[in-house]
Formats: C-alpha cells, sequence, structure tokens
C-alpha cells in the first residue's frame, strides 16, 4: 500500500535514527516544517539535528519532503533503513 498515512500510522512506536547529509542540503526546510522538534536550520541554511533518533513518525515526513533527498531514516533498533 502506497499511502503515507497508513505508513506514518503503522510505523507509531518505532524508534528512528536520523541522518541528514548536509553536503546535499540546500536550506528549502520542509524539514523543519514537517518535523521541527528534531530538525533546524542552522546559521548557513543548512538543515542541522536537534535530536538524532526519536519515535516522531513526523520525520518520515519529512525525509520524504525534502527534495534534495538529503534525509535518511533508520529504525533504530535494525538499522534497516525506512525510506
Amino acid at each position: 500500500m502506497n499511502d503515507p498515512t497508513f505508513d506514518l500510522q503503522r510505523r507509531v512506536g518505532t524508534m528512528y535514527r536520523i541522518v541528514v547529509d548536509r553536503q546535499l542540503c540546500s536550506g528549502f526546510g520542509s524539514c523543519v516544517d514537517a518535523a521541527p522538534k528534531v530538525f533546524e536550520l542552522d546559521r548557513s541554511g543548512v538543515a542541522s539535528l536537534l535530536i538524532s533518533e526519536t519515535d516522531n513518525a513526523g520525520v518520515l515526513e519529512a525525509a520524504g519532503s525534502c527534495p534534495m533527498g538529503a534525509i535518511s531514516i533508520f529504525d533504530a533498533d535494525s538499522g534497516e533503513q525506512v525510506n
């Protein structure tokens, strides 16, 4: 099923490890809009993490909304990439 709402609901309770490729980031800020407790734009306008692990499924939306594909999300327990 390709319904993103279903995917977010299915993953509730999962711990995520977030990685931002700062070389790819162009500072659009969609990640901050999707998960403001996880991402911020630093002084140079590049995304940085406020926390590196979370159970906030909004990070999946943040990764999916990044036009540069600079955000990778992993299951913190298995290490499997989930986006």
